[in-house]
């Protein structure tokens, strides 16, 4: 089976995760036997559906509960859990830990990855932003921790299939949150905004709502302590609730437009809870 039918079924778990979804339905999407698809997709992703499935209504979970203020009992049933104590008890069979301890210690979660920068004076400007909806088009790739010679490779072959011209935007999507996620199964997504009539590129819609935008000028090697201080000033200097979707990289100076790699200019676009 080809992975593109696979990334057709991982779009759809993705904007149903909270939902009941029938084998049917999954079978009608890659055109192949549930035991198909269940055989493939666990020798890729090293998960089963349902258990990739549940780990989303998790991990969702998860960043409701650090990023926003919302009742818990409101999260539960927002991901798809009948009941508190069913969630509960799922929450902490994954997390070791409950949702309202998750809550009250989520400084904690980000503690080993922030605290070299937590003395320093430093700040980071932050505007706070509302982006129209971009169809683009994009490969994703399971990655260790957002490993940069992943991404580069991503990249490169991405290079090789489209030939970049005047008005290309390149964005990418941090799909998942690294200090909650299985590092090995973080989810990277490379995106353009110009159709590559390319059947190994699928198309979504990105931006179009709320954003805390932020700068990485520099190379992309660096761009971890560009979050480290992102992650400082919502933590400590702003009230911001944050929404559980991916955050987007918008490389507005790259490879593409200089050779320096110190004139690099990104856009991190973190998604602001709608109100």
């Amino acid at each position: 089976m080809a992975l593109e039918k696979i990334q057709h079924i991982i779009n759809y778990i993705e904007a149903h995760y909270h939902q009941d979804i029938p084998i049917e339905k999954l079978e009608e999407l890659s055109n192949y036997s549930y035991r198909n698809v269940q055989r493939v997709f666990k020798n890729i992703f090293k998960e089963s559906l349902g258990a990739f499935q549940k780990r989303l209504k998790l991990e969702h979970a998860y960043k409701k509960l650090i990023y926003t203020s919302d009742a818990v009992t409101r999260i539960s049933y927002s991901v798809g859990f009948e009941s508190l104590q069913a969630f509960s008890k799922s929450f902490k069979k994954q997390f070791k830990i409950s949702p309202m301890r998750a809550r009250r210690e989520k400084v904690g979660i980000f503690e080993s990855f922030i605290e070299r920068f937590r003395q320093e004076d430093k700040s980071i400007s932050r505007e706070l932003v509302f982006l129209k909806e971009v169809r683009v088009f994009y490969i994703g790739i399971q990655t260790n921790n957002y490993s940069s010679p992943d991404i580069e490779n991503l990249w490169e072959k991405i290079d090789t299939l489209v030939e970049a011209g005047p008005g290309t935007q390149y964005f990418g999507i941090i799909v998942d949150q690294p200090l909650i996620t299985d590092k090995l199964k973080c989810r990277y997504e490379a995106c353009i905004n110009k159709d590559p009539l390319n059947k190994q590129f699928f198309s979504t819609h990105i931006l179009g709502g709320r954003y805390a935008k932020y700068i990485h000028k520099g190379s992309h090697n660096l761009i971890e302590d560009t979050y480290r201080r992102i992650y400082i000033d919502w933590l400590f200097k702003t009230d911001l609730e944050l929404d559980s979707s991916g955050i987007i990289e918008h490389y507005v100076k790259n490879e593409y437009h200089t050779e320096n790699e110190d004139n690099f200019v990104t856009e991190i676009l973190i998604p602001v809870k709608k109100k």
